[in-house]
């Protein structure tokens, strides 16, 4: 399965350590793709300032308020879950939140770790019931999840990304990076929006 790279973990733990007023991890330095298709850091550790943090955080929040809202049906509407320490029980496995804030599903009979670093419970918890089902982990229903998944981190990354860069360009008045970061903000909030509406309506029909 393609999942982010750990550069992009990183840089998601640090910002959210940084939102949460804690101390972020060794510098991280991601690239963007520029319009001449050259490549240039983008620098988010000590150089970020408090109104990037606050920009990436209504982002992120917009994000994950929908997935909030949907996962808070989970406990009533899957009669076979137990809440455990770490996560849910969803028959034979589990869902667990790992030390990133991202969730893991464990095979509970082998105690082996299938799926690892998702972003989305809406996600693991869909994979999970077609387990349970006794679909393989390469069935087609688990392989839409897993590609619609993949999609969405990927645009969500961006997204945060490309609004760094605007307030970057921002800070130097640069205005036509400023128009090209916000374009490619743009385009990588809808995007992410879209995979994560497909996940949500997924979810509902699977799990509701």
């Amino acid at each position: 399965m393609s999942v982010p790279t750990k550069q992009d973990v990183d840089f998601m733990s640090n910002l959210r350590k940084v939102m949460n007023g804690e101390k972020s991890s060794k510098p991280t330095k991601l690239t963007e793709t520029t319009e001449q298709g050259g490549t240039s850091p983008i620098d988010v550790t000590s150089g970020v300032k408090r109104s990037d943090i606050d920009a990436m955080s209504k982002i992120m929040k917009g994000f994950e308020q929908a997935t909030s809202n949907v996962a808070a049906k989970v406990k009533t509407t899957i009669s076979e879950s137990t809440k455990t320490e770490k996560g849910v029980n969803v028959g034979a496995f589990s869902v667990e939140k790992n030390d990133e804030d991202r969730y893991d599903i464990i095979d509970s009979r082998s105690d082996s770790v299938l799926f690892e670093d998702i972003q989305l419970y809406e996600s693991v918890c869909c994979i999970a019931k077609h387990l349970n089902e006794g679909k393989p982990i390469n069935s087609s229903e688990i392989s839409d999840i897993i590609k619609l998944n993949d999609s969405f981190e990927r645009h969500y990354t961006g997204a945060i990304q490309h609004k760094h860069s605007y307030q970057v360009a921002k800070r130097s008045k640069n205005g036509g990076r400023m128009d090209i970061a916000q374009a490619r903000f743009s385009e990588s909030k809808n995007s992410a929006s879209h995979a994560k509406r497909k996940i949500t309506e997924l979810y509902e029909d699977i799990i509701l």
